[in-house]
């Protein structure tokens, strides 16, 4: 009997000790602009092969089209999972071109859920792609050129959120700087995971930082590692990368 509790007991301390383990992953963010490089060429590879060799757990992408004229009739999302052998998430924030225009993941692991939740933009729709895990979310979004709009996607990120108890990160193209009102806002309910002083775009002579990651307020993060990737060719803004554990 003796025997059998202290197995017991072991059993209960392995499975303790799994539980207790934090999760570490990269998460990675680029806006590929749709495939045109800085020599205005489209050329998806040029993406893949920077993704293929920052090895990430979650790539959020910006500016992806799935089957429009102008990018020949590529299901972009797609064909970037089947180059990066990763498992893909197409969020549409409107048409273009005869076909779809938004934003995407690529994920190692897919997700239990996902949710596809429109965000305003004066000059065009946005959106924001929220993937669920059992312990945490991942996020991905791409904000208005317009403040106003910025200000508004903020809260309505902060809406669906609060819907979940678990913690969450957010990868993006906000369109903002670091001093603006719409940062300061999102920084209430959010902290910055990556170097906000690491300029992101644009590619070919970066001199602004408008790429995040953020992790939501109130859970504890710890970031081993922090990219911002030398890719002046491929897209117009840089890609950027971190290893955290949460």
């Amino acid at each position: 009997m003796k025997r059998i509790f202290n197995l017991f007991l072991l059993c209960v301390l392995a499975l303790t000790a799994v539980s207790c383990q934090p999760n570490r992953l990269r998460i990675m963010s680029y806006n590929i602009r749709i495939g045109i490089g800085m020599d205005n060429k489209t050329d998806l590879q040029r993406a893949a092969d920077v993704i293929n060799r920052v090895k990430p757990d979650f790539v959020g992408l910006q500016e992806v089209d799935s089957i429009a004229e102008r990018s020949y009739w590529v299901d972009q999302a797609k064909a970037l999972g089947e180059m990066t052998g990763m498992h893909y998430i197409f969020a549409p924030a409107l048409e273009r071109s005869k076909g779809l225009y938004g934003i995407a993941a690529l994920v190692k692991e897919k997700p239990i859920s996902y949710r596809n939740i429109g965000l305003p933009g004066k000059e065009e729709l946005r959106t924001f792609l929220v993937l669920e895990y059992e312990d945490y979310l991942l996020c991905n979004t791409h904000f208005s050129l317009v403040a106003e709009s910025r200000k508004e996607s903020v809260e309505i990120i902060r809406r669906v959120i609060a819907e979940y108890n678990k913690p969450a990160i957010i990868t993006g193209d906000f369109n903002m700087y670091p001093t603006s009102e719409e940062y300061h806002k999102m920084d209430e309910m959010w902290m910055p995971l990556s170097d906000t002083t690491r300029f992101t775009f644009p590619a070919d002579g970066a001199s602004c930082t408008i790429d995040y990651i953020w992790g939501r307020e109130g859970y504890k993060y710890k970031v081993l590692n922090y990219e911002v990737i030398d890719e002046p060719m491929a897209s117009d803004h840089l890609p950027l990368y971190i290893d955290v554990e949460f």
